[in-house]
Formats: C-alpha cells, sequence, structure tokens
C-alpha cells in the first residue's frame, strides 16, 4: 500500500468523522426544550411567555406608515369581505378583534445550525480531494498544474 492511499484514506476518514461530530452538535442544539425541564414546567413556561407576548404587545405587526388603527382596521375589514366575495384565503368572519399569538420560536437557528454543519462537512471533503490531488501529484513527480 502506498502513501498516498493512506494519506487519502485517513483524510476520508477525519472529514466523515469531523461531518458527523458537526451533525450530531447541531441535532443536540436544534432541541427548543432543555433537557433538564419536564414537559409541564416546558408547557407552563411557553404560555406564561405567550401570556406576556398578549399583555405587552409584542409578536404583533406594526401598521402601515401613515395608516392610523381606525384605517388599518378598514382595510384589513374590506380584504376579508372582498376575500370572503370571492373565495380567496381563509374564510374567515368579518369581525377583527385581536391579533392572534404567533406560536413560532423566532429565527430558525437549529436549520442555519444544520446548513453550517454541511458547509463544513462539504468544505472538508472539498479540501481532501485537493490535498489529495496534490499528494500524488508530487508523489509522481508531477506539478499539480499545468503551466502551460
Amino acid at each position: 500500500m502506498n502513501i498516498a492511499s493512506t494519506i487519502g484514506r485517513i483524510a476520508a476518514v477525519l472529514a466523515t468523522v469531523s461531518a458527523l461530530t458537526a451533525l450530531v452538535g447541531v441535532a443536540q442544539a436544534g432541541t427548543s426544550k432543555p433537557p433538564s425541564m419536564s414537559k409541564a414546567e416546558y408547557r407552563a413556561l411557553t404560555l406564561r411567555g405567550e401570556a406576556l407576548n398578549q399583555k405587552y404587545g409584542l409578536g404583533q405587526q406594526a401598521l402601515p406608515q401613515g395608516m392610523t388603527a381606525a384605517e388599518y382596521r378598514a382595510l384589513m375589514l374590506r380584504s376579508e369581505a372582498l376575500n370572503q366575495k370571492y373565495g380567496l384565503g381563509k374564510q374567515k368572519g368579518a369581525a377583527l378583534t385581536s391579533q392572534p399569538t404567533n406560536s413560532t420560536q423566532g429565527f430558525p437557528w437549529g436549520a442555519v445550525g444544520i446548513g453550517a454543519a454541511v458547509m463544513f462537512g462539504l468544505a472538508l471533503l472539498a479540501s481532501g480531494f485537493f490535498v489529495r490531488r496534490r499528494l500524488l501529484a508530487t508523489l509522481r513527480g508531477l506539478t499539480p498544474y499545468r503551466t502551460s
């Protein structure tokens, strides 16, 4: 077995282990509930957060610039009536009493972490191929790139 194939195999194994380690870390960090918290405690925390958001008006969309609350409400009622008339969108009642609470948890950092781990793995894989190509060319006594 020659040195180039051994080094190539070692680089491939290291790239695979690094990518799997990064993916496992991202998967563990992507869970929303802390591991030390029970389901009841987590549910109570979520309900408390939603109640505070509703009390202080967080998570609601701001009014469009130059529009009062009454104008915005009139626009929303007109839009819902037109949607209902022409069968578009969800069929909701015409009265707009309050804004629904936002059930999302904010920016999806788990997806960002997964994307970063995948890109890191691809970079490791590409650099392994690059190093292997240069090493094979050097061992054969060739230059890795043609200059002519």
